[in-house]
């Protein structure tokens, strides 16, 4: 990956090959991984950060989409999503491409191989096995996009194969209401259920476009309060958690998890 060089890709500078003491050397970002900015609580983003972070992190793997051989990331996770101090702004980079392979690479795998990624950012194709493809890529950006806009962590405290039955059965984690509209959609249609429905990075880039649109015209508010998700509200009709469906043996309409 040292050849590729983009705004939004972390650059890699060299590497230790000597045996037992393997590693990279990269380039510095000052705030570090998005996922350790969001469990901290260090920043407070407006609407308008959120925006931007997420343009910036779709950018990238939209360039690596489109490139000659394109690659797939196949790790996206607010972990491998780093973050500097840019301006009055941030500076946004994807990282981590430890299993990154090309498409043709991976439309070679068997669909009984070995399937690779983090589970909370998992599409439900991988979890069955499937071959990985640019929308698995995208279903895991949703769920960072999720992780931007609610500030949680995604199934906190439920066990692998909690999570895994519950994103194969087509439920998804909890969006609040306090999120605003283009989100929700920007979030809904990358980790659908079926790859075909899912937007293409560039598709998305035009959504966040329309957003921050939305945003400069003082169309979605720009407090910097984080929104709060809902706890123990075990007796909604809208949210139930993994653990109370395993318990049931009926099938009802697509539910929420309950965070």
């Amino acid at each position: 990956m040292h050849h590729i060089h983009y705004p939004h890709i972390l650059n890699i500078f060299g590497a230790c090959m000597e045996p037992n003491n393997y590693a990279l050397i990269v380039e510095y970002m000052s705030l570090g991984s998005l996922y350790d900015i969001l469990r901290q609580k260090r920043l407070q983003f407006t609407w308008s950060d959120r925006c931007s972070i997420a343009n910036q992190m779709t950018k990238g793997i939209n360039y690596l989409h489109k490139l000659p051989r394109p690659i797939l990331h196949r790790d996206i996770k607010s972990l491998n999503i780093l973050m500097t101090e840019h301006g009055k702004g941030f500076l946004v980079k994807v990282a981590d491409f430890g299993l990154a392979k090309t498409r043709h690479e991976t439309s070679r795998q068997s669909a009984s191989g070995p399937s690779v990624g983090t589970l909370p950012w998992k599409a439900p194709e991988l979890l069955k096995m499937g071959r990985h493809t640019e929308a698995s890529d995208v279903y895991a950006l949703g769920i960072v996009f999720w992780e931007l806009c609610t500030e949680c962590e995604p199934y906190e405290g439920a066990d692998d194969p909690t999570i895994s039955a519950f994103v194969i059965r087509g439920d998804r984690l909890n969006i609040p209401t306090n999120i605003p509209k283009g989100f929700v959609d920007l979030i809904s249609s990358a980790w659908a259920h079926e790859p075909q429905k899912r937007r293409n990075c560039q598709q998305i880039l035009n959504v966040i476009k329309a957003i921050s649109s939305e945003i400069d015209e003082n169309k979605i508010s720009q407090t910097n309060i984080p929104p709060v998700l809902k706890k123990n509200v075990a007796n909604s009709d809208k949210t139930v958690s993994p653990q109370q469906r395993s318990q049931s043996s009926e099938r009802p309409k697509k539910r929420q998890y309950e965070i």
